[in-house]
């Protein structure tokens, strides 16, 4: 049974959109947190804009569980509750002494401006900095993209404000210039350990926020020049497993190591449907449908929000069957994927040498890596991609399940060269052979 938060003017709670019993039922499944203030019998339910899922939530405390490690913003989630909290019921008893008629319009209106809901413009946007301003334009951003992207977003100023830190130099709106780009790349470089590409991914983040700047005139830096701040990115070193290697992971015994075991399975099905991580580690039974007698996976693609359906293989319904109760694998967290499959990769001999070169300090760097090392939960979906390719699947059939939207971005994604791709090509017929 739910508790409530009270006081001597109304009660405030927080509770799933979606019933308890629904929400039961699939654990995994989010459902968006509402407020839910009853006052002088009435009652007004409003979105805080976060979600949860069954398990992850403290049903007597209303709050996220507080040892929930997987869920990173799971303080800053709790916090904010709290504050809607304490404001909300500050508030309501101060329109009461006041004589005030509250009704649900007014206190959503004042939640709105709480949250800063109905305005895109930063008010005294002349008195703050530029990393406040720069926050506050991404969470007013925050509904309109991934998770991903706004997790991205936000290490880029983690970063630029350790480096303000670490330089004992203040960041205004007028401190981008060339000597800048120069002096944070090296940051990135020397602090962080950052390659080429890292660099380019924080500096294009860094571009959407002074562009935004230019376009609200608080950039008054003559040498400030928005090119200087493209960083070009370099093709790194990705590998693929052959089917042959997916097979050899799909026959291990492992039994004796349930974590390795749900990793493994995981990995597997995005090696047979080619997704990326975000949208095959989770699957759920809600996710399977079936069409004509054959069975699908219809994922919504969280990066392009696109409808796909994958077929669901003989070898992954094996894995359901064997040991997930013909359901697909309980969702783990993707560091513990990445450690255990690079463990198997090693223990079943996966441990030739791989030339990698990449960029670092502005020289290349060539190191010579274990196999098994360079193994990820992105490795699958290049996986798919690669061995779709060599059994001579049109690209844009394999386009249509990985996502890809042009060609280009296709072959540079494929990891096949030389002896390969020629066996590939002649494969194809072209040539009197």
């Amino acid at each position: 049974m739910e508790k409530s938060i009270k006081n001597n003017s109304g009660v405030v709670r927080f509770a799933f959109k979606e019933t308890n019993v629904n929400m039961e039922k699939d654990k995994k499944k989010e459902s968006p947190i509402n407020l839910i203030f009853s006052y002088g019998g009435k009652k007004l339910k409003y979105s805080t804009g976060f979600k949860a899922c069954y398990d992850d939530w403290d049903f007597n405390k209303q709050r996220i569980k507080s040892n929930k490690s997987l869920l990173v913003n799971a303080r800053e989630v709790n916090n904010l509750l709290n504050f809607l909290d304490t404001s909300l019921t500050k508030e309501y008893s101060k329109f009461i002494s006041e004589q005030i008629e509250v009704t649900n319009e007014l206190l959503k209106s004042y939640l709105d401006k709480l949250l800063n809901k109905n305005t895109i413009e930063i008010t005294s946007e002349k008195d703050i900095t530029f990393i406040e301003f720069a926050y506050e334009l991404l969470e007013n951003k925050k509904k309109r993209i991934t998770i991903e992207t706004y997790k991205s977003y936000r290490q880029t100023l983690i970063k630029l404000e350790m480096y303000s830190k670490v330089n004992r130099t203040s960041i205004t709106f007028n401190s981008f210039d060339k000597k800048f780009v120069n002096l944070f790349s090296t940051f990135l470089e020397e602090y962080y350990d950052h390659q080429q590409n890292s660099l380019s991914k924080h500096f294009k983040n860094l571009k959407t926020y002074l562009i935004e700047a230019v376009n609200r005139g608080l950039i008054n830096n003559s040498n400030f020049i928005i090119k200087d701040f493209c960083y070009p990115t370099e093709e790194t070193t990705a590998i693929y497993l052959n089917e042959k290697e997916l097979q050899k992971m799909f026959d291990a015994d492992l039994s004796g190591n349930k974590t390795m075991e749900l990793a493994r399975d995981i990995f597997l099905i995005g090696c047979y449907i080619g997704q990326r991580v975000s949208d095959y580690n989770g699957l759920t039974e809600n996710d399977i449908i079936t069409l004509k007698g054959v069975k699908y996976f219809k994922i919504r693609q969280s990066k392009t929000k696109t409808d796909v359906l994958c077929p669901i293989t003989k070898e992954i319904s094996e894995i359901m069957r064997l040991r997930h109760n013909n359901l697909p694998p309980n969702k783990l967290n993707e560091p513990d994927i990445n450690e255990n499959i690079k463990e198997l990769g090693k223990s079943l001999g996966f441990t030739k040498k791989i030339k990698c070169e990449f960029t670092k300090g502005g020289k290349k760097v060539i190191e010579m890596i274990p196999k098994h090392d360079l193994i990820m939960t992105h490795t699958a979906r290049r996986s798919f991609c690669t061995n779709m390719y060599l059994k001579k699947m049109p690209v844009f059939d394999i386009m249509l399940f990985s996502g890809h939207k042009t060609e280009k971005e296709f072959y540079k994604y494929i990891r096949i060269k030389g002896e390969e791709r020629a066996e590939h090509i002649v494969g194809k017929g072209f040539f009197n052979i």
